[in-house]
């Protein structure tokens, strides 16, 4: 059996700490698909930390289970990376004067000065972005103060950390920075989130398609639910249902 699949778990939500914020048409359309489907389709992606679990990728799949009644989510846990990667962000309609209104954020020219995000201009130009305010706090809250400057209703793309992107007219890609596993929990017990989309995790193997049916997740014994997911896991291998790719996926959301 391919090994990944022996990391798949149901762990009960209140185990699992989420450190970004949520964007809300996004969570209904989600939430809307879950609750027609009767099932969760791709593992919530996550990393032990302490008594908990801190997930890597799959808040929104998370806060959907939350409010259609689930007590139990599924995982795919993986060893603790040493660094979040920031998403880079393409849109339009930030421009140099709108990041210079930005209160708590200071915009240099000079290389090396950013402890936020760079911003690649059409025409070539790089700025960068660094919080006033000195601790993780600081750059926490200069973070929002960033993203309330995006243009209500603007299309968000992200861009992989390493990617490129070509731009025209008025568009801006904003590269947000990298924060530490231990970072993102010290800023939820601090009471706080991450705007959402910042930050990208890279996984080794990931499992999707899974489709748990949502019914074997509402209720009921955590280690009596397991094994169920684990025969559930067994019987789709024996089926030859399940298929290994180790290129590259394009995937549509």
């Amino acid at each position: 059996m391919i090994p990944s699949l022996k990391d798949l778990l149901l762990v009960d939500l209140g185990c699992l700490i989420l450190h970004e914020a949520h964007d809300e048409d996004r969570l209904a359309r989600l939430r809307g698909r879950i609750e027609a489907e009767r099932e969760q389709r791709n593992p919530v992606i996550v990393s032990p930390h302490e008594d908990r679990y801190l997930v890597l990728d799959g808040a929104h799949r998370v806060r959907a289970l939350g409010e259609l009644g689930s007590r139990f989510a599924l995982v795919q846990t993986v060893e603790p990376p040493e660094t979040a990667e920031g998403w880079g962000h393409l849109l339009d309609g930030v421009g140099r004067s709108e990041l210079d209104d930005i209160e708590g954020i200071e915009v240099s020219e000079r290389p090396g000065d950013a402890t936020l995000a760079e911003v690649e201009i059409a025409g070539g130009e790089t700025l960068r972005l660094s919080a006033m305010e000195d601790g993780l706090q600081g750059r926490v809250r200069a973070l929002w103060d960033l993203q309330s400057f995006y243009p209500k209703g603007v299309v968000v793309r992200r861009v992989e950390p390493d990617g490129s992107a070509r731009l025209s007219g008025g568009e801006v890609l904003i590269r947000y920075h990298s924060f530490t596993p231990g970072e993102l929990a010290e800023i939820v017990d601090s009471g706080t989130v991450l705007p959402a989309g910042i930050t990208r995790f890279r996984v080794r193997e990931r499992v999707l398609g899974v489709r748990y049916p949502l019914d074997r997740m509402m209720e009921g014994d955590r280690s009596a639910r397991n094994a169920e997911l684990r025969e559930f896991v067994e019987d789709r291998w024996e089926e030859n249902r399940v298929r290994y790719y180790g290129e590259p996926v394009v995937l549509f959301e």
